[in-house]
């Protein structure tokens, strides 16, 4: 009984948070305002946004809260841009490509046989551990791929990262939409 009223309120926060986007004009704006809320919502600890460019996907904004937490306050984390083409080798790519959703338990032990890769640079650089991760397109009315949204590391209460379960997904899809 108790999941069916964290559902509802759920529900609730992300009927109040579409009002709200409905309002914002600013298309920058609004993909930073899904993001965030999103993230919320699914209680993750990072994530990032694309954008389509031709044919190439390029990081819009990106966060992080553990590694802000470690900022001294008032700094902002380190954002470099890049892009990389839209195909099937990284995720976000075949996100893109395959125009479906991506579930991935664990980025460090994706099978041999999928064509996709975890690119650990960005772990690498910043000393992070990117576990669980929900990649899905961003689409507008007319069917067109606008970016895509990447969500990083679900936390459960105690701030354990666990993987993004069905209910999560349906969540984060509401919000893609």
């Amino acid at each position: 009984m108790d999941n069916q009223k964290d559902n509802e309120d759920k529900l609730q926060q992300i009927i109040e948070v579409e009002r709200k986007l409905g309002e914002i004009q600013d298309v920058d704006v609004l993909l930073e305002r899904i993001l965030t809320e999103t993230r919320k919502i699914v209680n993750a600890d990072a994530g990032s946004i694309y954008v389509v460019e031709g044919e190439r996907i390029r990081i819009k904004s990106g966060q992080n809260d553990t590694l802000l937490k470690e900022l001294p306050p008032g700094q902002k984390l380190p954002y470099t841009s890049f892009t990389f083409p839209i195909n099937e080798k990284q995720i976000c790519g075949y996100v893109a490509y395959t125009g479906k959703a991506l579930n991935i338990e664990d980025c460090y032990k994706i099978p041999d046989e999928k064509p996709y890769k975890f690119n650990k640079n960005t772990d690498l650089i910043t000393d992070y551990r990117t576990k669980s991760m929900y990649t899905l397109p961003l689409k507008m009315a007319n069917g067109k791929l606008l970016g895509i949204l990447q969500i990083i590391n679900a936390l459960d209460k105690n701030g354990k990262v666990i993987s993004f379960d069905e209910n999560a997904e349906l969540l984060i899809s509401h919000f893609a939409s």
